[in-house]
C-alpha cells in the first residue's frame, strides 16, 4: 500500500471527470489492464438513454454499474449511494473479488465536488470507502474553446486533486499556453501528462502522492479569489445548454454508408458538436466496434471484445451525440 494510505481506511473512491471527449474512457481502460483490476469496481455515469462505455469496460472488469439517463452532480446521488452500498455488500457476501478501489467515472458535464460531498456525508459510505481524489483529465486540443463556452469545464478543473493533459501528441504546439492557463485557475494542483503515468504499476498510489504534493490549494484558492479581482473565475452552477440524442437501430449497418453519416454530421455541426460515440456492428462482419468524436474529429473504429454469449442483448447500432443548441430531428435520415 502506497504510504500516502496509509492512514485511510476502507475502500479508496477516485474519481475521473473531465469534460465531453476528453480521453475519460481511455484513461480508465489503461487502469483496468493493471494486473489487481479484479479488485476494482467501476461505476459509470452516462448521459442519453442508451450507456455504451460500461460495454466497453465490461471485458477488463466485471463489477461495471451503469448509472444511466442524467447528471451524476444533480439527478444521481441516491443512486449513487446505492450502487456503492450494493458493491460492498457483493464484496462482503463473495459474490464479486473483494474491493480493492472503486472507479467512477462522471458524465462530460458533471460537477465532481458532489460526489466528493456524498462520500463525505453519506454516513454508511464514509464509514467504508474514503476519498481518493479527483483527476480532471484536460483535452490538450480543445481546452481553450470548451473553457469559454462551458462552465461545467472550470467547474471539473477546480474541482480536481490531479489534472491529467490528453491529447498532448496530437496539439504538441498548443501545450504551453494550457499549462500557463492551469496553473492561474488551478494554482497548486499537480499536472500531468500520460506518459508518466503510464511507467508506473502503481497508479493509484501515484495519483494518491500527487494528491498529497497538492494540499495547500485550498490555501491557494482563497488567497486567488481575494487577489487580483479574480472572482469572475468562479464556476458557474448552470449547465451548458446542450440536447442529447441516442439514435438506435436495429440491424447491422453498411459500413460505407455508416461513416458517411456520421462524417455528415460532423461537417454539419463542427464545433457544436460536442460528443459523439456509437456501438455498431457492420453487415458481412461478426464484430462490435466502438467509435468516437469530438468536434470534427473521429477516432478509427475500435473492435470490442465481446463475448458471444453477450452479444444477444447488444443493440447492433447506437449513436450518442452531444451538441450545443437544438438537434435537427431530419438528420435522423442520414443513418437510415
Amino acid at each position: 500500500m502506497n504510504q500516502n494510505n496509509m492512514d485511510q481506511q476502507g475502500i479508496g473512491v477516485t474519481v475521473i471527470t473531465g469534460f465531453l471527449g476528453s480521453g475519460k474512457s481511455h484513461f480508465i481502460r489503461q487502469l483496468l489492464t493493471q494486473p489487481n483490476a479484479g479488485q476494482i469496481a467501476v461505476i459509470v455515469n452516462e448521459i442519453g438513454q442508451v450507456g455504451l462505455d460500461h460495454l466497453i469496460y465490461r471485458h477488463l472488469s466485471a463489477q461495471v454499474a451503469l448509472l444511466e439517463g442524467g447528471c451524476l452532480c444533480c439527478q444521481l446521488h441516491a443512486d449513487l449511494s446505492q450502487t456503492l452500498r450494493e458493491l460492498f455488500m457483493l464484496a462482503m457476501q463473495k459474490k464479486i473479488p473483494a474491493l480493492r478501489h472503486v472507479i467512477i467515472e462522471t458524465s462530460g458535464l458533471a460537477d465532481p465536488s458532489a460526489i466528493v460531498f456524498t462520500l463525505k456525508h453519506d454516513f454508511f459510505l464514509k464509514e467504508r470507502f474514503y476519498n481518493a481524489g479527483v483527476l480532471c483529465v484536460v483535452d490538450g486540443c480543445h481546452a481553450e474553446q470548451q473553457q469559454q463556452e462551458n462552465p461545467e469545464w472550470l467547474s471539473q478543473l477546480l474541482a480536481a486533486d490531479v489534472i491529467l493533459l490528453s491529447k498532448e501528441d496530437v496539439c504538441p504546439e498548443k501545450l504551453p499556453d494550457l499549462k500557463n492557463r492551469i496553473n492561474v485557475l488551478a494554482m497548486g494542483v499537480p499536472v500531468v501528462s500520460k506518459p508518466d503515468l503510464e511507467e508506473t504499476e502503481d497508479i493509484f498510489g501515484v495519483l494518491a502522492t500527487l494528491k498529497q504534493q497538492g494540499k495547500q490549494k485550498l490555501a491557494a484558492f482563497g488567497t486567488r479569489w481575494q487577489a487580483a479581482g479574480r472572482q469572475t473565475l468562479k464556476p458557474q452552477v448552470s449547465h451548458t445548454d446542450v440536447d442529447v440524442i441516442t439514435l438506435t437501430l436495429g440491424q447491422a449497418v453498411k459500413r460505407g454508408r455508416f461513416i458517411a453519416a456520421l462524417d455528415a454530421i460532423a461537417e454539419k455541426y463542427g464545433t457544436a458538436l460536442l460528443r459523439m460515440k456509437a456501438l455498431v456492428q457492420f453487415v458481412g462482419d461478426d464484430h462490435f466496434y466502438h467509435v468516437h468524436g469530438v468536434h470534427n474529429q473521429r477516432s478509427s473504429f475500435e473492435v470490442l471484445d465481446i463475448e458471444p454469449q453477450e452479444r444477444g442483448g447488444i443493440t447492433p447500432c447506437v449513436v450518442l451525440i452531444i451538441k450545443k443548441g437544438y438537434w435537427e430531428e431530419k438528420d435522423r435520415a442520414v443513418f437510415s
